[in-house]
């Protein structure tokens, strides 16, 4: 059996009298791409800001390669080798793709601002480096063409995609993607679908994603958790998930969600 390379456990934090996400606890392997899913305010962001250092629990705990990473703050998480991308595009569109993704690299360069914040003691990338390094994580994501471009001139597909590549450049084992497909067309979806599965293959990265696009989940996913208002309601495979009658009436509300 895979090692587990992240550990929810009892994850919970009130605003006030509003419990966004209650006792929620699971497991996600090395090599693993589980989605995470519910209606909108199911609390599925939330989460994402909990694990990711943006927000400190009211309780529980987040370990991530056996690090205890609750509460951030995020510049750390980073290190540890966990990163994030958003529901809207975070690129910066008058900057070139390559310039994107250098901003990406600075958490990995001890000198800079953002290296020092997120507590580089030791260079891990000489600056001589950094260009062959860009290209590399270009390469990865299959925007090498785009090298030169301007974001904001991107469709917004690639601009999606640029921003898995900037987080790619942190170098994570771990990468949790928020809502990955939102505004993309069928292609898109197929073509962002094939990106995930190569990174995954190829590189060894770990996946957890939040999305709506049901028939991305269940193409991508090997294991999915189910949240609504806030408590994990479900968590099995695609298929499981697919035929479980809370899911289809919570989450879903149609009943011929089992043959989507």
């Amino acid at each position: 059996m895979s090692q587990d390379l992240l550990r929810v456990r009892g994850l919970t934090r009130k605003f006030g009298g509003l419990v966004a996400v209650r006792n929620l606890s699971f497991n996600v392997r090395q090599g693993e791409i589980v989605g995470l899913i519910g209606p909108n305010g199911a609390g599925k962001t939330t989460a994402f800001n909990l694990i990711t250092g943006t927000i400190r629990p009211s309780s529980g705990s987040v370990v991530f390669q056996d690090r205890d990473i609750s509460g951030g703050p995020p510049s750390r998480v980073v290190v540890a080798g966990l990163a994030r991308t958003f529901q809207s595009t975070s690129t910066y569109p008058r900057e070139t793709v390559a310039e994107n993704v250098y901003r990406g690299l600075l958490s990995r360069i001890s000198g800079s601002i953002v290296g020092l914040l997120a507590g580089r003691r030791e260079r891990s990338l000489s600056e001589a480096g950094i260009s062959a390094e860009i290209d590399e994580i270009l390469k990865m994501t299959d925007l090498t063409s785009w090298r030169d471009t301007a974001a904001g001139s991107l469709p917004y597909g690639l601009q999606k995609i640029l921003g898995i590549a900037v987080a790619m450049a942190t170098r994570p084992t771990m990468l949790l993607l928020d809502e990955p497909a939102a505004g993309l067309n069928h292609e898109e979806c197929n073509d962002l679908a094939k990106l995930l599965h190569r990174l995954r293959d190829e590189h060894g990265l770990t996946l957890l994603l939040v999305e709506h696009h049901m028939a991305l989940v269940m193409q991508l996913c090997q294991r999915i958790v189910v949240l609504v208002q806030g408590e994990k309601i479900a968590e099995g495979s695609p298929e499981e998930i697919r035929q479980n009658p809370a899911v289809i009436e919570a989450y879903l509300g149609a009943p011929d969600y089992a043959h989507a």
